[in-house]
Order: structure tokens, then sequence, then C-alpha cells
């Protein structure tokens, strides 16, 4: 540990032994609330999945699959920004990286957690994985990936903790190299599903890559703003400079991805520009029109660009509502992502007889619960880890 650097610990002179009320009631109300949606997933495991999700033969993956996206590539954003200070040594964003692991692991948790609740059978993953690996499987690959991002992120997080900030640069250098590899073959799970056209776009690995490292972005910049307003503190100089640093790498990759909405609307509607035309003039003009043009298009992108421009990203709350308006818009173009595809049957070109032009599907009141449950446990595993971290130690900014 470095000079000046000393880890304060809190002790009962002079710190109250126990955080604030208000945020002990608000990470009650979030537990209760993650605890509730939780519950519909264990009814869900006990009943059947055929009897509680609305799934079908012909659409497999329903809203369950959404937070698992959403959270696992917002774990490989956050590992990203945090190895640019962490495994680059980037002084800048050096302030980010504590909380920026602990945010990655916690979106990880999240993630895995909400495909368990999907699975039937969560626990044969695990077994067989180890007991009959089979690494001509995209799954396979996945899970075991993403269970070995999270057992290095485990380790730099705890490393972190207690000062060794050498050897958790090793783990942060090998928890980087795995989620970056398991979010270039995210597009390849999904084209498993009959290989949809919608997925095998040519830029789907940049895409998922450049979304996730805009999300994470984003959720930097609320949740260090939730931080601050919650201890009742304005940013320290570094800190300031280093989320004013992260509103301009978030701007950067909010033009990136107005890249490539403008070919997701040239597909829409010129079907030369896509694999799966159907499926894109879905979305672009058909039944998700909507959550196209509002939450892909204008709380993803136009709203964040839109508040920065006008503050020059310099206002911190501005920032944090950019970032809101963005996981929200990130969130929807998830789930789009995850249906759309599916709802284009697999030999519409072949004229077979009562093949609908489009499947339809709906979530059920239990995966729209879950999902819940799965967003809340993320918030309150933060809300703890904001009430750990005061308790404890001290951030070494």
């Amino acid at each position: 540990m470095k000079k000046g650097k000393a880890m304060t610990f809190y002790t009962k002179t002079g710190t109250s032994t126990l955080p604030p009320m208000n945020q002990i009631l608000i990470f009650v109300a979030l537990t209760l609330i993650c605890v509730i949606g939780l519950a519909f997933g264990l009814h869900t495991m006990l009943v059947g999945h055929h009897h509680t999700l609305a799934t079908t033969r012909e659409v497999p993956w329903g809203l369950l699959i959404t937070p698992y996206v959403f959270f696992a590539c917002l774990s490989t954003g956050l590992c990203m920004i945090a190895s640019l200070g962490q495994v680059f040594g980037i002084d800048t964003f050096k302030p980010l990286v504590t909380r920026t692991v602990f945010l990655s692991l916690i979106a990880m948790a999240a993630g895995l957690l909400c495909i368990a609740l999907e699975i039937e059978t969560p626990w044969r993953v695990g077994f067989y994985a180890l007991f009959s690996p089979q690494p001509f499987s995209n799954i396979w690959w996945k899970a075991t990936i993403y269970s070995l991002f999270t057992f290095a992120t485990i380790c730099n997080f705890l490393l972190l903790m207690i000062g060794r900030k050498k050897i958790a640069r090793v783990f942060a250098t090998i928890a980087i190299v795995l989620v970056t590899v398991g979010n270039l073959n995210m597009n390849s799970d999904m084209e498993l599903l009959g290989a949809r056209g919608f997925w095998s776009e040519g830029y789907m690995p940049l895409y998922f890559l450049s979304l996730s490292a805009l999300i994470g972005c984003a959720a930097i910049l609320l949740f260090n703003w939730i931080s601050y307003t919650f201890n009742k503190q304005s940013p320290l100089d570094q800190g300031d400079m280093a989320l004013q640093a992260t509103g301009r790498l978030f701007m950067v990759l909010l033009l990136g991805i107005c890249y490539f909405t403008v070919v997701k609307i040239m597909g829409g509607f010129i079907p030369k520009f896509t694999n799966n035309p159907e499926a894109m003039a879905l979305l672009v003009q058909g039944d998700f029109a909507r959550n196209f043009w509002i939450g892909e298009v204008a709380l993803t992108v136009l709203v964040p660009l839109a508040l920065i421009a006008f503050t020059k990203g310099k206002n911190v709350r501005v920032l944090a509502l950019a970032g809101t308006s963005c996981l929200i818009g990130a969130f929807i173009l998830f789930y789009d992502l995850v249906i759309v595809g599916q709802l284009v049957p697999h030999y519409q070109h072949y004229d077979i007889v009562d093949i609908p032009q489009y499947y339809s599907y709906s979530p059920s009141l239990h995966e729209i619960m879950i999902s819940i449950g799965i967003i809340f446990f993320f918030l309150a595993a933060f809300m703890f880890g904001e009430m750990l971290f005061k308790k404890i130690y001290a951030h070494d900014q």
C-alpha cells in the first residue's frame, strides 16, 4: 500500500456505528421488493415453467433473458471502465475503480441469478459443466467464462479492500479478458435459436461491446451521483474529474451507437441492408416501432446526447440524468433484441399453410415480477455496498 493511501477504519469514536436511518429504510424497501419478485421465481421453479412463463415452442426465450443480457453487458461495460484506471493505469479513472469493480460484480451476480431462475433446472448447469464439459457448446463456454469472471472479480475486489493493488491488477486483467470474450460471443448464443438472421448481422459483436461500454459509463455516472447524494458530499476534485472524463467517453460512445441505430433504421426500411428484413421491419415500423423510436432512439441516444451537449458534460446531476435515460432505453433495446428475432417464423418463405406472418409474445406476471426482483436485487446490493463501504473503510481516492 502506498504512503498516504492508508485505509481509514471507522470506529465508535467520532463516527456513528450505524448507517443513516434513511439509507437503512431505503435498503429495507429495496430488499423487500426484491424478495417479493424472487418469490415468484421460486414459485415458478416449484410448479414448473410451463405453468407460469409465457414462452412457447415457437418463442422459447422471453422477458427473463432481457435482464440477464442487460446485466451481463452492464458488468462487461463496468469492468472495461474500471480497467482503464486499474489495468491500463489511466490516472483520471483511478478514483472510480473500487466502486466500479463492486458494481460490475453485483451486476454479473444479478445476471446469473436471472438466468438461473429462467432455467428450469439450474443445478444441472454446474454439475454437467464440471463432469461432462462440451467445448463445442456456446452455452458451456458462456457459463464457464462468466463463472471464472465472477471468481476473478471477487478476488480483485477483496484485494482492493486490503490494499493489495498489484495482485488485484492481475485478477483485473484476467477479468477483463474473460468478460470481453464472453461479450463478443453474446450474439452467437442467440443465433442458436434456429440461426435467426436478426442476430447474425456482421456488426453484432462490436455492437454488443459498444453497448456494454455505453451502459457501463451510464451506470457509473448515475450510481456515483447517488452515492454522493446519500452521503451528502460533493465530488472531490479527483472524483469530479473522473466523472467528467466518463461523461466525455459516454458522449463518444453515444455517437458510435448512433451509427448502429442508423444501420437498424436502414435495415427496417430497405431490406437489402439486413439479413432479416421481416424482423427489422417489425422493429422499426411494425408492432415494436414505439419501443424502437422511444426506447432505442430517444431514451438511449438522443436525450443523453442533448443533456450532455446542453451542459457541456460538466454538471454531475445532468450526467446522472443522462445515464438514467440511457439505462432505461438500453433495457428496452435489449428486450427488443431478444424478442423481435424470435417472432419471425423459421419457414416463413415456404408458404406453409397456417403459419402466421409473425408469432406473438407477451410477458406473464411471473416474468415481470421476477425481472423486477432482479433489478431490485441489484439496487439493494448497491445500497448495502454503500453502507458497508462507509462503515468499514474509506475509499483511497
